[in-house]
């Protein structure tokens, strides 16, 4: 179904909190990132040595809100830049259509490589950072997923 609705996207994969794959991708997540994935592609860094997408839909744990989450990503988006995973954007989330999945932000990110996430979870700067992550973001009901271009 994918293929069919966006050539563009050769293989979808969601990752769980382990970075483990996922089964299961509904409608709204697909719809999600194909509307992503259609605007990164205007992106001249996407057409270049960082051939692959990353998205991730986040929910805030309760009381955290959406500059909590900008202080992180200040952080931490240059720390995951030295491994290759270079955030592009961040979406707010005005409008949910279907009920069940309703996240909070969404953080649109270019990879340059497969080894991106063994590399940054292993980084000692990073590591500091994943107590905060956790404070901040409901990790088991936010999804993750990456985007292979071709």
């Amino acid at each position: 179904m994918i293929r069919a609705l966006c050539p563009c996207i050769d293989k979808v994969t969601l990752l769980n909190q382990q970075g483990n794959p996922m089964k299961k991708l509904t409608f709204l997540n697909t719809l999600v990132l194909l509307a992503i994935t259609s605007l990164a592609s205007n992106y001249s860094v996407a057409q270049s040595a960082q051939n692959n997408f990353f998205v991730d839909l986040l929910i805030l744990q309760d009381g955290k809100t959406q500059q909590d989450a900008n202080r992180y990503f200040e952080k931490v988006a240059p720390i995951a830049a030295r491994h290759g995973l270079v955030r592009i954007h961040e979406f707010s989330v005005s409008t949910i259509f279907t009920k069940g999945f309703e996240p909070d932000l969404v953080n649109l990110w270019t990879m340059a490589h497969g080894d991106v996430f063994k590399n940054i979870n292993q980084d000692p700067d990073y590591k500091k950072m994943i107590p905060t992550r956790n404070a901040l973001f409901d990790m088991k009901a936010s999804h993750m997923s990456i985007l292979d271009q071709h």
